[in-house]
């Protein structure tokens, strides 16, 4: 029985990457190609980011044998992640709310161009709704206190990105 509800969310939360990653497009966002689900097994197949996580620059460089990312590279990293953020929760044609921002979830590319992937804990904002309560779905520190508008929100999303990539 239990097995079953844990089996129950996890297709649920697959289902909610597939549906969040073939509704929305930004430079910012990961590509979904495509999926499998063929018994228990998932698959998605986003599009190849050859720089990899972004936690391996910053917290693994030395055993990966990679440059310290640089102030300025941690800036436009910063940056794009922020914009893909914004896009998400205020620019798409439906908001979503990203509830699990984090190093590993950021890809990045050859260029070392920042895009946010992993959409599981996503969360719908109703049509025309301007907030949504929400718990934290897996990183804390990233919810918000209770926010009056899009913008403020947006501000502060600017705000956490850049101070947590900049600063770790």
């Amino acid at each position: 029985m239990e097995s079953s509800a844990i089996c129950n969310k996890a297709l649920d939360e697959f289902k909610s990457k597939i549906s969040v990653l073939t509704e929305v497009r930004h430079r910012h966002l990961v590509l979904l190609l495509g999926y499998s689900t063929q018994k228990l097994k998932r698959i998605l197949v986003y599009e190849y980011m050859p720089q990899g996580e972004l936690s391996r620059h910053l917290f693994h460089w030395k055993n990966f044998k990679l440059e310290p990312l640089s102030w300025k590279r941690r800036l436009s990293i910063s940056l794009d992640v922020a914009r893909g953020i914004e896009y998400l929760q205020s620019l798409a044609h439906q908001s979503f709310i990203y509830r699990d921002l984090k190093s590993s979830n950021i890809l990045l590319s050859d260029d070392f161009r920042a895009k946010v992937s992993d959409f599981g804990p996503v969360k719908l904002v109703p049509d025309g709704g301007k907030s949504i309560m929400t718990q934290v779905a897996r990183t804390f520190g990233y919810v918000a206190p209770k926010y009056a508008s899009n913008y403020l929100f947006s501000l502060y999303i600017y705000i956490y990105i850049y101070v947590y990539i900049l600063w770790t």
